[in-house]
């Protein structure tokens, strides 16, 4: 059996990109670290569409529990053929106000993790030639300061910098990386739509469909890139 994982998978766009995915005949398994039942959902709502799904608690804060869920992942589901790396978490403060505690938090969450996953399960996405896709942010690509979220977008500029290096150094084992930066969800706790170019969010679907792009193996000379699905903001 060869399996999407998804971290992050059951809640808001990780909940949505699984059940995406099952549509498309994926086998899904959904990752999560204390929202047990809404894992149980979406794995059954995905197994209501006649794929495989499956859920697996972990634990990101640290690079210990981190590399446990791994070795709990590897023996279980030895078979990764995408990794999703959406898990994440947010903060909203100036580099002044972050402390030293929060700045290591978020990077441990949002970066250190997905590098120990791509790391990991590399020999799995070799064997398969599978898809890593990283979540980013809207702004990464053209180098925007956000002094309002200093540290969230420092770990996205180093996971910027890793999707490409990862891609460069996968691609001749046909492993494709990409990296989907969406803007402001219409979940986000700092919404301005007073200065969004389109006058909206982002509805999730239009993120998840980007994803599905990417793993689509007709698409599969697409390595390396950002997309990102802003409405316009950062121009």
């Amino acid at each position: 059996m060869k399996w999407t994982l998804v971290t992050g998978g059951s809640k808001r766009l990780g909940a949505e990109i699984c059940l995406a995915l099952a549509a498309q005949g994926q086998s899904i398994l959904v990752h999560y670290r204390n929202s047990k039942h809404d894992a149980e959902s979406v794995v059954t709502k995905c197994r209501q569409m006649g794929v495989d799904a499956e859920m697996i608690q972990g634990d990101f804060s640290s690079m210990e529990s981190t590399a446990s869920f791994i070795q709990d992942c590897q023996k279980q589901y030895p078979d990764i053929k995408n990794l999703i790396n959406n898990v994440g978490n947010y903060l909203v403060k100036s580099s002044a106000q972050t402390t030293a505690q929060e700045w290591c938090e978020l990077f441990q969450t949002n970066l250190n993790t997905p590098f120990a996953l791509c790391q990991a399960f590399l020999p799995s996405l070799q064997a398969s030639k599978g898809s890593i896709i990283n979540i980013g942010v809207t702004g990464i690509n053209n180098i925007r300061a956000d002094i309002k979220r200093s540290a969230y977008s420092a770990t996205k500029m180093g996971l910027l910098m890793l999707t490409k290096s990862l891609a460069k150094e996968l691609a001749p084992a046909h492993v494709r990386v990409n990296m989907v930066s969406p803007g402001y969800l219409g979940n986000a706790v700092d919404l301005p739509e007073a200065v969004l170019p389109m006058q909206r969010p982002a509805s999730m679907a239009e993120v998840v469909r980007v994803i599905i792009f990417l793993l689509n193996e007709q698409n599969g000379y697409l390595t390396g890139q950002n997309i990102e699905v802003g409405g316009g903001i950062g121009l």
